[in-house]
């Protein structure tokens, strides 16, 4: 118990929250030692043990823990493989993840958008 939030009670949320098993079925190990990472992340930032930081500014506990609590497997799934496919380095994966989960919940529909304008584009030429 943290600050009266019960960190197991946290992380079974989370698990469904995110459809963990079905991140964790997958085939690669690695796909599924990267959910495992992302759902321990998720429950650090719920229970106020980690902060988010975007764009060198500290995110209020209320917003990150709001913005967490709608992540879904599509966003986890969309930043896999942002991750995946990041060009450079990443110093910091930790810090890395957690802002990126935060921001796909304000960038993912966008995104799919995106993809999808591309895709369109490219099958009418």
């Amino acid at each position: 118990m943290i600050g009266g939030i019960d960190r197991s009670t946290v992380e079974e949320e989370v698990k469904k929250q995110i459809d963990y098993d079905c991140l964790i079925s997958h085939p690669d190990s690695s796909v599924a030692q990267m959910a495992e990472e992302i759902k321990d992340l998720m429950v650090d930032v719920l229970c106020g043990e980690r902060s988010v930081v975007s764009e060198g500014k500290r995110v209020s506990e209320e917003t990150a823990r709001a913005a967490y609590r709608k992540i879904t497997f599509d966003h986890v799934q969309y930043v896999m493989k942002s991750l995946v496919s990041y060009p450079d380095k990443i110093s910091r994966i930790d810090r890395f993840l957690t802002v990126s989960l935060f921001n796909s919940v304000y960038t993912l529909t966008n995104s799919t958008f995106a993809g999808f304008e591309y895709d369109m584009q490219m099958k009418m030429i």
